[in-house]
């Protein structure tokens, strides 16, 4: 798997478009992780509340 620089480099990108696609994919990056957090926290809650009412 290529790294975003070695892509950056092999599509000869301007400095101004590397720094467009890296913002785009650090925000895409954020955003999932969010989203697996909030999965992940839900989870454990629905996990802890059916241990308790056991």
């Amino acid at each position: 798997m290529q790294t975003l620089d070695q892509l950056i480099t092999d599509l000869k990108l301007s400095p101004e478009q590397a720094q467009t696609i890296k913002k785009y994919f650090g925000q895409l990056t954020v955003e999932l992780l969010e989203s697996l957090k909030q999965d992940n926290l839900q989870n454990f809650e629905e996990t802890i509340s059916s241990i308790k009412s056991n």
